[in-house]
C-alpha cells in the first residue's frame, strides 16, 4: 500500500478534493468551488435539496488505521507560542467532504455528527480489527 509522507500532503489534498468534485459531476449535482479560501468551504454542492459548504477532508494512514483530521489550522498562542487548531463551526461548513484515496470512497458527514471529535478513525475491509472508545457509523454517511 502506498502512503503519502507528510510532504504529499498538499498533493493528497489536491487528489482528494478532485475526487470529491469529479463525484458530483458524474452525478449531475450542482458543485462549485469559491474562488478564495477564506471561509472555510472548499466547496458548495447541492445535498438533499439545499446548497450546503462543505470542506474536504482526505484520510490519511496511522498505526494501523485510517484518520481524518476535523480541525483547521488555528491562531498562535500567547502563552504557549505554538499555533492550536480550531473545529469549524456551523458558519463555515455544513458538511466534511471525506474522502479515502485508497479504497475510493466518499462521505458526506454532517458538521452536527463530528461535534466533540478532532479527528475520526475508519477501519476499511483489509485492516486488522482495533478496539475504539466511541466507534464512527461510517456507512451511514457514505456516498461511494
Amino acid at each position: 500500500m502506498q502512503v503519502a509522507s507528510h510532504t504529499d500532503a498538499c498533493h493528497t489534498g489536491a487528489r482528494g478534493e478532485s475526487s470529491f468534485a469529479n463525484h458530483f459531476v458524474e452525478e449531475r449535482r450542482f458543485i462549485s468551488q469559491p474562488l478564495y479560501d477564506l471561509w472555510g468551504a472548499d466547496f458548495v454542492v447541492e445535498w438533499k435539496g439545499a446548497l450546503c459548504k462543505v470542506n474536504v477532508k482526505v484520510m490519511y494512514w496511522d498505526r494501523g488505521r485510517y484518520k481524518v483530521g476535523l480541525t483547521r489550522g488555528g491562531s498562535l498562542n500567547r502563552d504557549t507560542h505554538k499555533k492550536e487548531a480550531r473545529v469549524y463551526s456551523d458558519a463555515e461548513v455544513n458538511y466534511f467532504g471525506v474522502v479515502n484515496l485508497y479504497y475510493k470512497r466518499i462521505w458526506m458527514v454532517p458538521l452536527e455528527a463530528t461535534l466533540g471529535r478532532k479527528t475520526l478513525s475508519f477501519k476499511g475491509p483489509l485492516e486488522k480489527e482495533y478496539f475504539t472508545i466511541n466507534p464512527f457509523d461510517w456507512e451511514k454517511y457514505r456516498i461511494k
